[in-house]
């Protein structure tokens, strides 16, 4: 193997990812080494560049997918040369032992290995069993989608939504858009939707939801109200998070009383919440956080059986894409919506 490989460190001085020679991944016990073909650029990795003020030390990217070159002595469920998307996070870096472990709450282990470095290079480790491998049907860009539609899948199934239910998704960026297709999926009656940009509408309208509304003051909550007789959504998914609590303020006026509101967006400081309103309500307020086993099945598994067909819708919502050595141009296409960028790819 090569002693360096490319890829690509975020730079705090120029706020950039630059381009350059990296050292091979670190090899730890019970590891498999794996080329990195897609990796998706997620909104936590512009917060993250934002807020980073110390030089990276390994490279970030977790919605990634890639091909097994090395597996450890005595691995028999995968082989060299499977397809596979990885689950960089929990699994991928998990001791496999401990309680957390034990029940599938993976993203919980109390023993993780060191982060070895993510997607965003051409080399990558982790340990067998956070690696899922894919449909034959299925391109490097659906590998990709694996990872935030998993999240997803995981908020849905952790919030407990029953088919039939009526849904809100506040906000219509990946993990919006994921959100609806896995509330669609997994049986919601009716799913409502709010959305920033143009693009992020048609794709909403285009992965399942049956309504899409602006992010105007009110409309995301008139509408939950005119579609129940009222009453408000049975549940609500927040997908933005931010530097303020407005969307999950939103998100318990558009809850029915004894709803259940499911947190997923990445709330970035802390802010004081006026708990009085939702209280009142009876509101159910969950935070979902990646995935894990639920009811006997991996996040991860659903996701793959999702975009088996090479058809899903959400492929289409990726509307960039960049080699490695462009990255600079993927981050910067990333932040700036008036590209019509929704999720931009980084192809390795």
């Amino acid at each position: 193997m090569p002693a360096t490989m490319r890829g690509a460190l975020h730079d705090p001085r120029t706020g950039i990812h630059l381009h350059q020679e990296l050292k091979m991944p670190v090899s730890f016990p019970g590891s498999a080494l794996l080329r990195v073909r897609r990796t998706g650029i997620c909104g936590s990795d512009l917060h993250m560049n934002n807020e980073r003020k110390e030089p990276q030390r390994v490279p970030s990217g977790h919605e990634v997918a890639g091909e097994i070159v090395e597996l450890p002595r005595g691995e028999t469920g995968l082989k060299v040369g499977d397809r596979v998307a990885i689950e960089t996070i929990g699994e991928g870096r998990a001791c496999l032992t401990c309680w957390y472990c034990r029940t599938g709450q993976y993203r919980h282990c109390i023993n993780r290995v060191e982060d070895t470095g993510g997607g965003f290079a051409e080399y990558m480790t982790r340990r067998p069993a956070g690696l899922h491998r894919l449909a034959d049907t299925m391109d490097w860009r659906d590998g990709a989608l694996v990872e935030p539609l998993a999240v997803s899948v995981h908020a849905v199934r952790w919030g407990g939504m029953r088919p039939g239910e009526t849904v809100a998704v506040v906000g219509s960026a990946t993990i919006g858009l994921t959100a609806i297709l896995a509330a669609r999926h997994l049986g919601a009656g009716k799913v409502i939707a709010s959305a920033r940009y143009p693009q992020q509408a048609a794709a909403a309208r285009a992965v399942g939801a049956d309504q899409v509304v602006g992010t105007e003051a009110g409309a995301l909550e008139a509408a939950c109200r005119a579609a129940t007789d009222g009453r408000g959504a049975d549940v609500v998914f927040e997908t933005v998070g931010g530097n303020t609590l407005a969307t999950l303020e939103q998100s318990v006026a558009c809850a029915r009383p004894q709803g259940r509101i499911v947190v997923i967006g990445g709330f970035r400081l802390p802010q004081p919440f006026d708990f009085l309103t939702p209280m009142l309500k009876e509101v159910s307020l969950l935070l979902a956080s990646c995935y894990g086993i639920v009811d006997g099945r991996h996040d991860y598994e659903i996701a793959i059986d999702i975009l088996a067909n090479g058809k899903s819708p959400l492929r289409e919502t990726v509307t960039h894409e960049f080699p490695l050595d462009r990255i600079e141009q993927a981050f910067a296409t990333a932040y700036d919506k008036k590209t019509g960028s929704i999720k931009v790819h980084v192809a390795i």
